[in-house]
């Protein structure tokens, strides 16, 4: 078995382990599930796989909108899974609802049962009554429905959530009107006489008079100027179909308003007309069945502000105030906000030495370089030209140089870095009998160095000595004179003076280096220069002239100064010294012949004058914020933007630039919006009212302009002209009727009340326990929905995002491959289902339930792979030994 294997193998048995001491005692293993998903999680990544744990609390939810969707609840969320869940409504609850489409069979007479749930009814209808007629008669029923006539049909709407069904069925009449006749109608007054089903011989004066014609309900809403809403509200509004609500916002046209009104009059039975200012809400229906009624109207509260001053407060928003609240606001602005600001100090308007520095602001940096003397002006305007790069602007004002941040407000800063600067060194203590020429050639800035120490060895020349006699020289010789500079051959004769030969040697110096001196009988040849490098060399070619000094052998070579400075041993290049520590690099010579302790030097860099005031250490300066005490509260702005809370009102608001005092006392409102209706009660309800007619002494109602009126055993329809309300002028009816009556074919018409409808992702959705439950690729939820809402919701995802919650490092061991990785893999088909979330996890499962489910995996990976325990003993074998 290789070893990612068998670190699979002894997760899995870990696992196992943890499970079974749960189920011999009987308890839950919610302690031990966060171990398990641990391991889990290194499985998976020895399966080059990565796990997300499930459940609720590891749920991560994206896209929902709690206006549509409300009280969610994740009833489950497996390990890794992912969900996304659309839809929406997809048909509103209403009552039920049926269409008559051959109701004019009807008019001939006959009947029609109704069957509202379980109550049963039947209506009989005379022959020539209109399909409104059949509605009024319908509605002056106590069926429970409601109808209406809609283009030539019978429509019938349960008034509770109960069935409805419905049977025409219909009675053929021949009619055979033999002499009838009308006699003085006056057809101004009467528009139709109906006498169909008058009885045989019936002979009748008409007289009496319109007392009242039908009316519609309604109410009527006063918008503002300009035909306008004048406020903004929502409210049920109910007519004889059923209710909808509607909204309306302030300044909206009243042509708008109505036409939401009426783009659910199929709902309402309420149309809207708007007439100039005034918009009057009127149900489609006639008579006492007719209403219109406002209820639950909301109406919203509107913010105002008064009292601010643009040139104190440019800018004032009111966020929100609570309902009905007033706020009055007074104090005053006790700092101004200011931008960031340094000064550099300058002379005669100029700048005083070279630099060079780094210039911040908010919107970057730029290097910035000034000379000496050049005028403040010309560095002012180079530096605006950076100020798109840097955000800081420069003024003159005589020799001061200011820069300036853009922007007021503490989080807005500038800075001035220098990064260089003329350098100005100092020398003291130098003793001119002891050290000549101190240079220094370097130093480093804003330092100072003493050097002090000896003089241990002065530097010597080289030096050679011939001896003659009486003056001159004792043989003839021919030699080579050699020095620093190079070398001559010089002769000498027997008894030459040596003086001449003095002056000789001194004649060929320039090429030689060396210098000849006379002494009675002593030639001294010595080298011009002291040091290493001073030389003095005779080498005799023919003859004798025989020297003294140096080696012995005609050479001679002086010596260096040796010093000790700083205690460090310095060697000389003769007197002249170079010296270089970590503070600088020196060079000087010492005085010929002096040893000796010298007196300490004391060597002084210092920059050059830049004087920056206004900032910090770091050359730093900050913005200031404004700070006002208002209402005995203090507060502090973001530069001139203030956000605030004062009592219910929460604000915010701009300062003008450098504005500083009392602000004008300001006064913040919530008042409710202006809504409502005249008509009706004055409650906000109004009915219509059925016509009423006194015919031959009998008072008759209608909600049309049609009255069924007896005449005998008989009864005819007279339907007057519209608006016709006074005295009838008589009329005589005389009416020989022979008819011939048999039973139609009967209709039925059916409906259900509807119930709302909810699809997700294209399934339809039941209601469990009165929400909402519904299951997409193992995420299953319960929810409701928002409190009016329609159509279709946002689209939203569920997703798996937990971690194991104790320490996990990575595994070490690569992931399974190839074949191997397919095998392992269907091993562990179920092992999963133990995690957070999983079928089998500590929420969802026993623990010998969970056990069972490692226990097969375990048999599952030793038939894979053929092997035993480390320790010799199969998988089983142990797991026997642990159930016993």
């Amino acid at each position: 078995m290789d070893t990612t294997s068998d670190r699979i193998n002894s997760l899995v048995a870990g696992i196992s382990e943890k499970l079974l001491d749960a189920a011999r005692v009987g308890s839950s293993f919610t302690n031990f599930q966060g171990s398990i998903d641990t391991a889990l999680t290194e499985i998976s990544e020895l399966l080059g796989q990565s796990l997300t744990l499930g459940g609720s609390e590891n749920s991560d939810v994206r896209g929902l909108d709690s206006s549509q969707i409300k009280d969610l609840e994740i009833l489950s969320l497996p390990p890794n899974a992912s969900a996304r869940f659309s839809g929406g409504i997809t048909q509103q609850a209403g009552n039920a609802e049926i269409m008559i489409t051959d109701a004019g069979r009807l008019q001939g007479g006959g009947t029609l049962d109704l069957k509202v749930g379980d109550s049963e009814r039947r209506i009989q209808f005379q022959p020539g009554r209109s399909i409104s007629g059949m509605a009024q008669q319908i509605n002056s029923k106590n069926v429970g429905v409601k109808a209406m006539e809609v283009d030539g049909k019978l429509r019938l709407t349960s008034r509770t959530s109960q069935s409805l069904e419905a049977t025409v069925r219909p009675i053929r009449t021949g009619r055979n009107y033999g002499d009838n006749q009308l006699f003085g109608v006056n057809e101004s007054q009467v528009d139709r006489v109906d006498l169909s089903r008058l009885s045989k011989g019936v002979s009748q004066t008409i007289q009496g008079q319109v007392d009242s014609v039908a009316t519609v309900a309604r109410l009527t809403y006063q918008g503002s100027a300009g035909g306008l809403v004048s406020g903004s509200a929502n409210f049920d509004l109910t007519g004889d179909l059923g209710t909808e609500n509607v909204e309306t916002t302030r300044g909206e046209s009243l042509i708008s308003f109505a036409e939401k009104i009426n783009n659910v009059s199929a709902f309402t039975g309420v149309r809207a007309e708007v007439n100039g200012n005034e918009l009057r809400l009127v149900s489609q229906l006639r008579g006492d069945d007719a209403e219109v009624r406002l209820s639950n109207v909301v109406r919203q509260f509107r913010p105002t502000i008064e009292g601010v001053n643009a040139a104190q407060i440019p800018r004032f928003d009111l966020q929100s105030i609570a309902d009905g609240a007033e706020v009055n606001l007074s104090g005053t602005v006790t700092t101004a906000a200011d931008a960031a600001k340094l000064q550099y100090q300058g002379s005669g308007g100029n700048v005083v030495d070279t630099a060079v520095f780094t210039l911040s602001g908010n919107s970057g940096s730029e290097q910035i370089a000034i000379a000496q003397g050049e005028a403040l002006t010309d560095v002012r305007d180079r530096i605006n030209a950076e100020t798109e790069s840097t955000g800081v602007v420069a003024t003159v004002d005589g020799d001061t140089l200011q820069f300036r941040g853009q922007a007021v407000g503490s989080s807005e800063s500038i800075q001035v870095t220098l990064d260089d600067i003329t350098q100005y060194v100092d020398v003291e203590g130098v003793n001119a009998s002891q050290i000549q020429g101190f240079t220094v050639n370097s130093s480093e800035p804003r330092s100072t160095n003493i050097l002090s120490g000896t003089v241990d060895q002065t530097a010597t020349k080289g030096q050679l000595t011939y001896d003659g006699f009486w003056g001159a020289a004792t043989s003839r010789a021919t030699f080579h004179l050699t020095g620093e500079l190079g070398t001559v051959e010089m002769d000498v004769s027997t008894f030459q003076s040596l003086s001449s030969l003095r002056d000789d040697i001194n004649d060929q110096t320039g090429d030689t280096g060396v210098v000849a001196t006379l002494s009675g009988s002593t030639l001294t040849l010595e080298s011009q220069n002291e040091g290493s490098k001073g030389t003095v060399e005779v080498d005799v070619i023919s003859g004798s002239f025989s020297t003294d000094g140096g080696d012995g052998n005609g050479n001679a070579a002086g010596t260096d100064a040796q010093l000790t400075i700083n205690g460090e041993a310095v060697t000389a290049d003769g007197n002249q010294v170079d010296y270089t520590d970590s503070l600088g690099s020196y060079s000087f010579d010492v005085q010929s012949g002096f040893t000796g302790a010298f007196e300490p030097i004391e060597v002084t860099t210092s920059d050059g004058d830049f004087d920056l005031t206004g900032g910090d250490e770091t050359g730093t300066a900050y913005g200031v914020d404004a700070e006002a005490t208002i209402n005995g509260q203090s507060f502090v702005a973001d530069g001139n933007e203030f956000e605030i809370t004062i009592d219910s009102a929460v604000m915010s608001f701009d300062l003008d630039t450098g504005f500083l005092g009392a602000i004008d006392p300001i006064t913040l409102r919530s008042e409710e919006d202006e809504f409502s209706v005249t008509g009706g009660d004055g409650n906000g309800n109004a009915n219509g009212q059925d016509g009423q007619a006194t015919i031959n002494g009998e008072t008759y109602t209608s909600a049309t302009n049609t009255f069924e009126v007896s005449v005998g055993e008989s009864s005819i329809d007279l339907e007057f002209v519209d608006e016709f309300v006074g005295a009838l002028d008589a009329f005589e009816i005389d009416s020989e009727v022979t008819m011939q009556r048999r039973t139609g074919t009967p209709s039925t018409y059916a409906s259900s009340a509807k119930s709302e409808q909810f699809a997700i992702n294209g399934q339809a959705v039941d209601k469990v326990d009165g929400r909402y439950e519904f299951e997409q690729g193992g995420v299953r939820i319960g929810f409701q929905l928002a409190e009016g809402f329609r159509g279709s919701f946002e689209n939203f995802t569920i997703t798996a995002n937990g971690a194991a919650s104790e320490l996990y490092r990575g595994s070490q061991m690569s992931s399974l491959t190839g074949t191997a990785l397919e095998a392992t893999q269907t091993a562990l088909v179920d092992l999963f289902q133990l995690a957070s979330g999983g079928k089998y996890d500590s929420q969802n499962s026993d623990a010998l339930d969970a056990y069972n489910v490692t226990k097969e995996t375990l048999v599952n990976l030793q038939s894979l792979l053929g092997v035993s325990t480390s320790r010799g003993r199969s998988l089983n074998g142990l797991l026997f030994d642990q159930n016993a």
